[in-house]
């Protein structure tokens, strides 16, 4: 067996990301997504892995409709932040 520890909320966090940056009308560039990632992440409590077995729990969260709620509002913030402020010309 395999052991590799991987950052559950991260992975998350990155795909919720790219479906949002699809209908976002924030620039889409590495620096901006990268940005409104770390926003987010240092926002969210890291949920770490190591095993498929807990990864498989730890995407149950997927299933609440707060933590959905919450990412959502994560997103939207972090956007704000970095369309009012973003790091390019």
């Amino acid at each position: 067996m395999e052991f590799q520890l991987r950052n559950y909320t991260q992975e998350a966090v990155q795909l919720y990301l790219e479906r949002w940056f699809k209908v976002s009308d924030c620039c889409h560039c590495d620096a901006c997504r990268m940005d409104v990632t770390a926003i987010m992440l240092n926002n969210m409590k890291p949920r770490y892995v190591v095993t498929d077995k807990g990864a498989l729990y730890a995407q149950l969260d997927e299933f609440d409709p707060q933590y959905r709620t919450d990412l959502m509002t994560l997103m939207s913030q972090a956007t704000i932040v970095v369309k009012n402020s973003p790091r390019h010309k």
